[in-house]
């Protein structure tokens, strides 16, 4: 029953909606060190949801600018490529990550609420422990749960069932998931990435985020999603037994953390996470 699963769940894999055209054209002309922003600029300019993001974002008060942005191309050059590439692969994420997933039983917005305070803790985190990209670890935390998007109408039959061997044996989500599935979300989701072409580092922070080590480069970045995802769990999430709220003990070694470290990071960041809240809803 299971290999039947597993090629069930890869099939709906390599039939995954493609990203929307205007989005795939911008980060793969990103990609070229040749582009200038104008031309990017253009490209954002086809889509009027996506120019309307990236004014916005360009035009937020935690980009710390006094004067408004008015065009396209100011925002290009405002936010920069790196950025510019984070922002728009999160707002590809945001529809289909605030839908209800029936199967797992998490209501609509949970999931999003969820990746972003997961995304806001990594962020945080990855600039505490000196981690190059702290934009970077935004956009993996944000994105580390898309495998469950996938996931989903297979757990349907099997919540019960689910919910019960995670009880009964002290078991995490994902590790149920394999038993139950043969895969779990984490690996379906690194599957995903592939299929998008995300960067290699991206992939694997979404893939091994419940086990930095395997990781091919950088385990950092895995390492910092997988404590991120712990302490956003342990911050007011509801269905806490669907979010894992441990640290894999390998996170502690790769980021070089204390029991003292972490639990005056676990402190910090939950005061960060209230603030982010705080001002979300001014």
């Amino acid at each position: 029953m299971l290999p039947r699963k597993i090629d069930q769940i890869l099939s709906r894999v390599d039939r995954l909606w493609p990203m929307p055209t205007s989005v795939n054209r911008t980060l793969r002309a990103m990609e070229d060190p040749m582009i200038t922003a104008g031309y990017v600029a253009e490209l954002i300019a086809l889509d009027q949801a996506l120019a309307a993001s990236v004014l916005q974002m360009a035009n937020s008060a935690a980009m710390g600018f006094t004067v408004n942005c008015t065009s396209i191309n100011e925002a290009v050059m405002r936010l920069g490529f790196k950025r510019l590439k984070n922002l728009i692969m999160s707002i590809v994420a945001e529809g289909p990550l605030s839908r209800n997933l029936s199967g797992y039983r998490i209501g609509a917005g949970d999931l999003w609420n969820h990746a972003i305070s997961t995304a806001v803790t990594a962020q945080w985190l990855a600039q505490a422990v000196g981690y190059g990209d702290p934009d970077e670890a935004y956009l993996a935390g944000l994105l580390h749960d898309i495998g469950k998007l996938l996931l989903d109408q297979y757990i349907v039959l099997d919540y019960s069932k689910m919910i019960d061997l995670m009880q009964r044996y002290n078991l995490r989500l994902w590790q149920v998931e394999e038993q139950l599935l043969g895969i779990d979300h984490a690996a379906v989701g690194g599957l995903m990435a592939e299929k998008w072409n995300y960067p290699v580092v991206l992939i694997d922070a979404i893939r091994c985020h419940h086990a930095p080590s395997l990781a091919r480069t950088r385990p950092e970045l895995p390492a910092i999603v997988n404590v991120a995802n712990a302490l956003s769990a342990q911050v007011g999430v509801t269905n806490k037994e669907l979010f894992v709220n441990e640290i894999h003990p390998e996170s502690y070694n790769i980021l070089r953390l204390s029991e003292d470290t972490l639990e005056q990071l676990r402190k910090r960041v939950g005061e960060y996470l209230s603030a982010s809240r705080s001002q979300s809803r001014i």
